[in-house]
């Protein structure tokens, strides 16, 4: 009686191992997405992070002449490296602006042209304090309600740091354009870079 309960059980479990459960099978199982049909997902084939960080292996070739190895120290240079400083050297006298310069003396004018006509205009100056001057202009749209003068030109002097100021210029429909330089004269003196070591 013992053997036929034993035999009986082994039969259960062979026909329960045999078959598939329903949920898989590879069908629709309603018990397993729920009543509505819908799938109800779960963690099968979830992606799983495993870390394997970089690990580095130092000198790994040594070339036959043993393992390379470096100074961790950063590169200091030499002590007698040169050493510079900037240093201004006086310009000539400027005197332009001395005191009493513009009390005592009228400024002459060594130069000066003008030509004026009915559609266009020029003229240029200088005085012996290195002032000069020079515009040219025409009149543009003559007898519309556009009607205006463009000019080109400039103007330069010395100023009382000694160096030359100049400013270019265009005026015409789009305004007053100016460009200012800053020129060395030999009143001005210069900058220079003078080894210290």
């Amino acid at each position: 009686m013992f053997s036929l309960k034993i035999t009986v059980a082994l039969c259960i479990v062979a026909a329960a191992t045999a078959y598939p459960s329903p949920s898989e099978d590879g069908r629709w199982n309603p018990y397993k997405y729920g009543d509505d049909g819908k799938y109800i997902p779960g963690n099968e084939g979830k992606y799983i992070h495993i870390p394997n960080p970089y690990i580095h292996i130092d000198n790994p070739y040594d070339g036959g002449f043993g393992p390379y190895s470096h100074d961790y120290e950063p590169y200091v240079g030499e002590a007698s490296v040169d050493q510079y400083r900037l240093i201004k050297y006086p310009g000539e006298d400027n005197p332009f602006y001395t005191k009493g310069y513009y009390q005592n003396n009228g400024i002459k004018i060594i130069k000066q042209n003008h030509n004026y006509k009915e559609d266009k205009y020029d003229f240029d100056f200088e005085t012996e304090n290195k002032i000069r001057a020079e515009e040219k202009a025409i009149l543009k749209n003559p007898n519309t309600i556009d009607e205006g003068i463009a000019s080109k030109g400039f103007y330069e002097y010395i100023g009382p740091d000694g160096f030359m100021y100049r400013v270019d210029y265009t005026a015409d429909e789009n305004g007053f354009r100016p460009s200012v330089k800053r020129l060395e004269t030999p009143y001005s003196g210069k900058w220079i870079y003078e080894k210290v070591n």
